[in-house]
C-alpha cells in the first residue's frame, strides 16, 4: 500500500520530524467517534475506523485512511453503503460478493446476525480496495477471508431463525496468461493456463469466461488500452479454438488501470502485461 507520503496540512506541521503526526482531519475524526449501539452500522464503523488507523499509522496509505474514516463517520449515523464499487467490475469475484452480501442484508441478515453482518460489510469494502491496489497480498486475504467468514455467519443465523438464505456465493474460478512487452501475443508457456481454462469452462452448467486485458506503464495510456483489449480479445481465440462457446465469453481492456503490481509511470513490468481469466457461474458474472 505504500508508495509515497504527501506532507500537507495543518496537521502535519513538523512532520518532518514526526512522519507519525501527519494525520487529515477526517482520519481524528474517526479516531475520536464514540461508536454506541450493537446494530450492523455501528459494528462496521468500529470495523472501519479500525481499518483508517492501521492504514493510517502502520501502512502511510492516507488515501486509504481517508476512504475508511468517511466511512466510519457515514456509518456511525446509520449510514452503510453496500453498493459494488466501480472498481468492482474488474473482479467478478469481488461484484458477487457485494450480490451475495446485498442478497443477504435484504433477508434481514443485518437484523439476526449484526456483528457479523457489520463486519462482512466492512471487509468486503477492504477486500475491494486493497484488491484494486494489488501490492498487498497479506492484507487482500485478510479482508477477503473474513468477508466470507461473516458471510458465512450470517447465512446460518438466517438460516436458525427460519428467514430465506441466499444461494451460497459461487467461487469463480481464474487463470492468468501473461505477454511480451508490446506484444498481443501470449507467451509460450501460456498455452498451459489457457489449455487448463478450456477444460474448466466445458465442466458442464451455464459458465461464464470474462476475459480482463491488462498492459503494464511502459506505454501511453491509450497504447495501453488497445494493447490490453487486443490481447483479451486473442485469448477469446485462443479459447474459442479449443471448443469453448463463443457466447460464453465476454472481454474487456483496462488498460494500465489495474496493475497486479503499482509502478511508477513508464516502468516495464511484466506481471502487468497480462489476460485474467475469470469463469464461473452465469449468474455471477
Amino acid at each position: 500500500m505504500f508508495r509515497y507520503l504527501h506532507i500537507a496540512g495543518p496537521l502535519c506541521a513538523g512532520a518532518v520530524i514526526g512522519l507519525a503526526a501527519c494525520t487529515a482531519p477526517v482520519v481524528e475524526k474517526a479516531r475520536n467517534l464514540d461508536i454506541q449501539g450493537r446494530d450492523a452500522t455501528a459494528e462496521a464503523a468500529r470495523e472501519y475506523r479500525r481499518l483508517a488507523l492501521y492504514e493510517d499509522k502502520m501502512m502511510w496509505d492516507r488515501a486509504s485512511a481517508k476512504a475508511f474514516s468517511e466511512k466510519a463517520l457515514a456509518a456511525s449515523q446509520g449510514r452503510m453503503n453496500t453498493a459494488a464499487p466501480a472498481r468492482a467490475v474488474s473482479d467478478p469475484e469481488i461484484a458477487a460478493a457485494y450480490r451475495y452480501l446485498n442478497a443477504m442484508l435484504r433477508a434481514g441478515g443485518d437484523r439476526v446476525a449484526p456483528k457479523a453482518a457489520g463486519q462482512a460489510v466492512a471487509r468486503l469494502d477492504c477486500w475491494s480496495e486493497q484488491a484494486a491496489e494489488g501490492d498487498q497480498p497479506l492484507d487482500i486475504g485478510f479482508c477477503r477471508d473474513g468477508f466470507h467468514a461473516y458471510a458465512a455467519e450470517t447465512a446460518r443465523a438466517l438460516q436458525a431463525a427460519g428467514h430465506v438464505v441466499p444461494v451460497p456465493m459461487p467461487t469463480a474460478k481464474s487463470f492468468s496468461v501473461t505477454f511480451p512487452l508490446g506484444s498481443a501475443e501470449p507467451l509460450p508457456d501460456a498455452a498451459q493456463a489457457i489449455d487448463a481454462a478450456a477444460r474448466y469452462a466445458r465442466t458442464g452448467g451455464e459458465m461464464r469466461i470474462v476475459l480482463g486485458g491488462h498492459a503494464d506503464r511502459s506505454g501511453s495510456p491509450l497504447r495501453n488500452q488497445q494493447l490490453s483489449q487486443r490481447r483479451a480479445d486473442v485469448v477469446a481465440q485462443l479459447l474459442r479454438a479449443r471448443g469453448v462457446p463463443e457466447n460464453q465469453i465476454s472481454t474487456i481492456g483496462f488498460g494500465e488501470t489495474y496493475p497486479r503490481v503499482v509502478t511508477p509511470d513508464g516502468q516495464r513490468s511484466p506481471e502487468n502485461r497480462r489476460v485474467e481469466i475469470v469463469i464461473g457461474p452465469a449468474e455471477t458474472l
